[in-house]
């Protein structure tokens, strides 16, 4: 499907019902923007439900093997739905990073508990969060 629509002063695009309907996005939703800066393209990707709290979690842990998995678990134990992640290696063998973005909307429990059950459970050294959308 294709339709031409015009940029506004702020920005801002109305995507017709046509689209909106056939990729089955409903409004409150929250979508990912992905931009091919190569090809000059932007997607738009459906990323969760208007239902969902989203949280952006940077953890930083002892870069060793299962210590990422041990972290998922402890955050899963908690109901925390995991929706996108990146890891990265800090210093091998000594420190290394994830970033998530998660859904706390089932969690029983705020972000600050879940940094300290982190921090006391797990394997992380340093967990910072923020909610989404700023």
């Amino acid at each position: 499907m294709t339709e031409i629509v015009k940029v506004d002063s702020r920005g801002r695009i109305t995507m017709p019902s046509s689209i909106r309907e056939a990729a089955m996005l409903s409004e409150g939703m929250y979508v990912m923007l992905v931009a091919d800066l190569d090809n000059k393209e932007i997607h738009i990707v459906p990323f969760a439900d208007p239902k969902a709290k989203l949280v952006e979690f940077n953890i930083t842990f002892g870069d060793a093997p299962g210590a990422l998995a041990k972290t998922a678990d402890i955050l899963a134990s908690y109901k925390v739905d995991l929706l996108s992640s990146e890891s990265r290696t800090l210093r091998r063998g000594q420190s290394a990073e994830w970033n998530v973005i998660a859904d706390i909307s089932k969690c029983k429990c705020r972000p600050e508990d879940l940094e300290q059950k982190l921090l006391k459970e797990g394997v992380a050294r340093e967990v910072k969060f923020k909610s989404l959308p700023l």
